[in-house]
Parts: structure tokens; C-alpha cells; sequence
């Protein structure tokens, strides 16, 4: 594949809360709050449906809330999708910068683990793998400005206690091992240097890739904070006889939402 080979990929379209928002007003109107004639299923029947599925439980007992589990659970899996694609964009999009900018090419185009990405960002070149590749073995480069350089500086300090070990000897041996595992070779060599403006492009579309994979992380918590959520709803709902009431109130003055659901239940008297 060619240096300036790019991957386009399609992105998911956004979601609106306006969705979210929508349903809690339906759901939170003075029309009654039954969606079907109640029904009478066991506390934990009801409590299960809506673990496995938000708003299922709610919906066995004719609660019109059930709207609004289920389109919580829609807008977070369609967030999810949403963040995950565009990280994968721009994921795709700081390994072709890499590519096309800093990476030294040697056969076709291998893309590495994250880690590897992630060195690239920090050390404006990789170094040499083999500083003099017309002499027999390895000769680890010696730069510890460079990546591998300073992995070699590193297996020195750790195998060589403070003396000057000869090539081959036990010690030597020991730090080229260790310099072996963790110094990047030929087909990941990468450099730089006098191409700033394109490192620091690079370094931001890393962040934003992972800033978009950790909204992702987020979503997912709030799906499963809306199945528990459910199922609480719905244990509680067939267990307690009497109504439960779901209001939409104003904004507080120091939070910036731009409203609060409150669930809370009635037991009969």
C-alpha cells in the first residue's frame, strides 16, 4: 500500500436528546402515566424483564415511564456507535499522518499496536535499530535522544551495574535481550524531525481518538446504570402497591442541566 493511502470509513450520525427529552415529557404528562391496563407480574418477572431490557418490566405493568427506559437505552447505544466510529476515524487518520509524514518506509505498510502509536507521539524519532548493519550481530543505537536509544541507555542500567561488559559476555547478552523486546526494528522506524507542525497535528488526533473511545467507555456505563435503574423501578413498582409518579422539574440553578427527572413512589394508605 502506498504512503498516502487513506481508509475513509463511514461515520455514524449523531442522536439528539431531543428524543430522550421528548419521551420524559410524554411520559412525565398528567395523562395518567398507564400505558396498557396494569398488569400484575411478580416483583422479580418484572425486576428480570428490565434488566435484560429497559422499560420491559414497567411495561407489563402498563407504566407509560417504560417509553422513556427504552429510549435512554436507544440514545446511549446509538452514542456509543456514534463515538466509536469517530475514534475509529481518527484513529485511522493519525496512523495515516504516521504514514505518510514520519515513518520509514521498508516493505509494505504494517501498522503496529497502540503503544507503538503512542511512543511516536513522545519521541520525535525512533533511532537506528542496528546503528552500523555492515557489522556482524546487533549493534543497539546509542542516542537515548532518540526512542531506542533510550531503551538501550535503560538494558545498560539494568544489566550492567555500573561496569562495561564485553559483547557477548552474560551481562551483554542479558541488555541486548531486554533491548531486543522493547526497541522498535526496520519497517517501524519513524522520524520527525523538521516536521513539527505534523507532529503536533498527530498528537491532537490521538487525544481526540482517545477522548472519543472514552466516551464510548461512558456510554456503556450508562447503559448498564439504565438496566439496573429499570429493574429497581420495576422490582419496586410490582412490589409496593400503589402509583409511581415520574416528574420533569426545572433546572437547578447550579448544575447547567437543562432539566431533572424525578421517580419516586407512592405506597397506598
Amino acid at each position: 500500500m502506498g504512503r498516502g493511502a487513506l481508509h475513509p470509513r463511514r461515520r455514524t450520525a449523531a442522536a439528539s436528546p431531543a428524543v430522550v427529552a421528548l419521551a420524559l415529557a410524554w411520559a412525565a404528562s398528567p395523562a395518567g402515566g398507564q400505558l396498557l391496563p396494569a398488569r400484575e407480574p411478580t416483583p422479580l418477572s418484572a425486576a428480570g424483564r428490565s434488566l435484560v431490557l429497559p422499560g420491559w418490566g414497567q411495561w407489563t405493568q402498563g407504566k407509560r415511564r417504560a417509553v422513556v427506559y427504552a429510549a435512554v437505552e436507544a440514545l446511549a447505544w446509538v452514542f456509543w456507535a456514534d463515538r466509536r466510529g469517530r475514534g475509529a476515524d481518527l484513529r485511522e487518520e493519525y496512523r495515516n499522518l504516521a504514514w505518510r509524514t514520519a515513518r520509514i518506509p521498508d516493505g509494505e505498510r504494517r501498522d503496529g499496536a497502540w503503544a507503538y502509536y503512542e511512543a511516536m507521539s513522545k519521541w520525535s524519532s525512533s533511532g537506528a535499530w542496528d546503528r552500523d548493519a555492515s557489522q556482524p550481530g546487533l549493534q543497539p543505537e546509542e542516542d537515548p535522544a532518540t526512542h531506542n536509544g533510550s531503551i538501550w541507555a535503560l538494558a545498560k542500567g539494568i544489566h550492567f551495574a555500573g561496569g562495561s561488559p564485553t559483547p557477548g559476555s552474560p551481562p551483554w547478552e542479558a541488555a541486548l535481550a531486554w533491548y531486543r523486546a522493547r526497541a522498535y526494528g526496520d519497517g517501524f522506524l519513524w522520524d520527525w524531525r523538521g516536521a513539527d507542525g505534523d507532529m503536533a497535528a498527530y498528537r491532537r488526533l490521538i487525544r481526540d481518538s482517545d477522548d472519543r473511545f472514552r466516551e464510548a467507555t461512558t456510554a456503556l456505563g450508562a447503559v448498564l446504570a439504565n438496566h439496573l435503574l429499570s429493574a429497581g423501578d420495576a422490582f419496586v413498582s410490582a412490589r409496593v402497591p400503589g402509583s409511581a409518579a415520574l416528574r420533569l422539574l426545572p433546572p437547578a440553578p447550579a448544575s447547567g442541566a437543562p432539566l431533572r427527572l424525578s421517580l419516586s413512589w407512592r405506597p397506598p394508605r
